[in-house]
Order: C-alpha cells, then structure tokens, then sequence
C-alpha cells in the first residue's frame, strides 16, 4: 500500500474535524441520525467503521443496573462472559481471553510471537496492525492480495519459513470488505499454523452474507495453533466501551495473559453491556439487516456515479476515485463528512463506512457535488450509468 491513515494519525493530522466538533458546521440531511447522541455530533465519522444503528436496549439497562457495582474489580464478570463466549462455540473459559477491543488482544500476541522473528501480513490489511507492528519493531512482510482482492494465501505460504512467528489474516478484510471462501481457507490455517501463530481477525464476521464464508473457530476447538478475534466494536455498537475478545489454545491463552495490563483491563460496565448484547440475537440481526438495506443503497448511488467499487460483506465499501483520494477526503471533510483515503495498486480509493440512510444521502450528495462535473464528462451520469454494470474496480 502506498499511504494510509491510522486513527491516531487521521485525529493528530485532522484540525478542520476538531474545528467541526467544537463550532458546528453540520451537513444537510445529518438531523436524521440515529443513536445515542448523533443529532448533537456535527462531524459525521464514516471512516472507523462504528456501528451507527445505536446499541442494544439489553445493553443500555445493563449499564445502569451495573453502575452500583463500579466500587468493586471486575473479576466475577469476566468469568460470567468468558463462560458465554465459550458455551456458544463449543470452548471451555480457559479458551477465552478478553481485552480492551480486539486489538489489545493481537497486540500481546505481536509481543509474544516477534521473537521468533517477522510477522506476516495481507497487503492491504487492517491499520493498526501494521501501527502496532510498527510500535514494537516487529518487522513485516506483507504480500499484496489477488485480482480478486481476496487474501493471496498461495504467495502468503511461500512466504511462511522459519523466520516467521506470527501470520495476521483479516476475514472479511480489512480495509477492501471482501472475503476469502473458508474452503481456501481452512487448509492454509491448519498448515501455516505448523510454523507459526495464525492470528483470524473476525471483527467483522456478524455482518456476512455470503455462504462460502464461515468462522474458522472450530480450529481452535481442534487445538491448532490458531488465535481468532473478535470485538464488541462493530455490530454490537459498543466501540466506546473498548471490549473485544480472542480464543485459542489454553497454552496461547496464558501466554497473551502474561502481556495484559493488569488482572482487569475491562471495566465492569464493559462487560455488563457486552453480556447483554451478546445474549440479544434480535438486536444483532436486526443491525445486520439495516446494514444491508444501506449497502444496497450504496451500490446503488456509486453505479450511478460511475464509481466502481469493491462488493462488501462488512460495515463499509471501498470504492475507487479519479483524482488523489487525500485531497477528495480533506474536501468531505470540509463539509462535516469523514472518510478514509487510501492508496494502492496505482488508483486512488475511499473506504465509507456505513451509516445510517440519512447519513449515506447526506455523503452521497456531497460526494456527487465534488465530482459530478467530472463524472458528466466522461459520459457517466445519472441516466447513462443506471444502464451500465458494476464492471471489475481493478
């Protein structure tokens, strides 16, 4: 990949998007979001990926019942999670460990593993990890993802030898939304994990749709060396409350433990809520089904602006762009709107996340006034490109 932006990055570099907060600004449209506080936002965040449908009510009583318990550790919910985590996928408790996000969680496992030499990883692949990798000097090797944007797995074990002690896969991925069929899949897992710990990050897991894809959980219940995580963060709409979580081995467990912060990383109103929400199977369809309602819309809107994009079956769509994708983001900005730029394979792509319908019309029109002239001139505007296909984004 040529240039991204982490969040930490987006937030150091970004003045205009604290000027937006403090002072307002707004976007046409913006009064129709959804949520706990969103009419009060004034920058409309559609580049980390948060859940925009609000959280569970179980979540939200939760909270509140658990606010007179805040005096005390939260030692006994970590087991009460820990045991429902583990009940529904067929694991016992010492098969899970909890973190704040999922990412602390690969992040102990880049410290455990980065002795053993290089980290492997997808290109492009989830942010942070290559932040983190960064952050700890793990070096690492990634490779560059097919035609199709799936996960290369033939070049990536090539690349898996001896110097390697860690090999992170993002399914769906992370950033382009595609995912990689669990029959490839599988077998690259059982037989990578031989030389190294295979991390599986299902963050976004909830959200797909596609029945080639599974959870490759049921390795960690064959005691491969295999450590799959996911988050509270996305579907459940919890990303403010920091809780992920990982299973692996029993071994792989206690060895991550040795990198947590203290004995209770998590608060007590974390875990209560994510109890709650992970219990309500009705709130997680039913986020599930609007997520769906609104991508439909996107692919929509983009075809007709002659964008190509990338078939997703996460919370976002990356689409690709003719002019530089920094400049169009800094221009969004400029109206309230926050998306990720990126750069890879010579072309220039948007990552959105998606919000709420209101929020995607509020995008969409300002999107089409910043490139509308540009997409006319080319004959692909709004009568032309209803008739034309989707066609290959490479």
């Amino acid at each position: 990949m040529d240039v991204h932006l982490n969040r930490r990055q987006w937030l150091k570099t970004s003045s205009a998007a604290v000027a937006g907060w403090m002072v307002g600004g707004g976007v046409a449209g913006a009064g129709s979001l959804s949520g706990p506080d969103r009419e009060s936002r004034e920058m409309v965040r559609l580049l980390y990926n948060e859940s925009h449908f609000g959280i569970s009510q179980a979540a939200r009583r939760a909270v509140m019942d658990a606010l007179d318990d805040c005096s005390a550790y939260p030692d006994d919910h970590y087991h009460e999670l820990k045991e429902h985590i583990a009940a529904r996928e067929g694991l016992k408790p010492e098969n899970i460990i909890l973190g704040a996000g999922s990412i602390e969680i690969i992040t102990a496992a880049l410290h455990v593993h980065m002795s053993r030499g290089r980290a492997l990883a997808s290109d492009p692949t989830y942010f942070d990890f290559v932040d983190y990798a960064a952050r700890v000097q793990c070096p690492l090797r990634q490779v560059a993802l097919t035609d199709g944007y799936e996960l290369d797995l033939a070049a990536m074990e090539r690349e898996a030898d001896s110097r390697t002690g860690l090999v992170y896969l993002c399914n769906p991925q992370n950033p382009t939304g595609v995912m990689t069929p669990q029959e490839k899949l599988r077998p690259f897992c059982r037989e990578t994990s031989r030389k190294a710990l295979v991390i599986l990050d299902e963050a976004y897991f909830d959200y797909v749709e596609d029945s080639a894809y599974a959870s490759l959980v049921d390795l960690v219940r064959d005691g491969e060396n295999i450590l799959v995580t996911r988050t509270f963060s996305k579907i459940h709409g919890l990303a403010g409350l920091r809780i992920g979580y990982g299973m692996a081995r029993p071994d792989i467990i206690a060895k991550l433990a040795q990198w947590e912060r203290n004995f209770a990383p998590v608060s007590s109103l974390s875990l209560k809520a994510a109890m709650a929400s992970y219990r309500d199977e009705e709130f997680v369809a039913r986020v599930k089904r609007q997520n769906r309602e609104v991508k439909l819309y996107m692919y929509g809107e983009l075809r007709r602006l002659g964008l190509a994009y990338l078939p997703s079956q996460a919370n976002f769509i990356l689409f690709k762009v003719r002019r530089d994708s920094q400049d169009l983001a800094k221009e969004l900005e400029k109206r309230s709107l926050l998306v990720q730029p990126l750069k890879f394979r010579g072309a220039d792509w948007i990552r959105v996340s998606l919000g709420t319908l209101g929020e995607m019309q509020a995008f969409v029109a300002q999107l089409e006034d910043l490139i509308g002239s540009r997409v006319r001139s080319l004959g692909t505007g709004r009568g032309a490109s209803r008739r034309r296909p989707q066609g290959p984004p490479g």
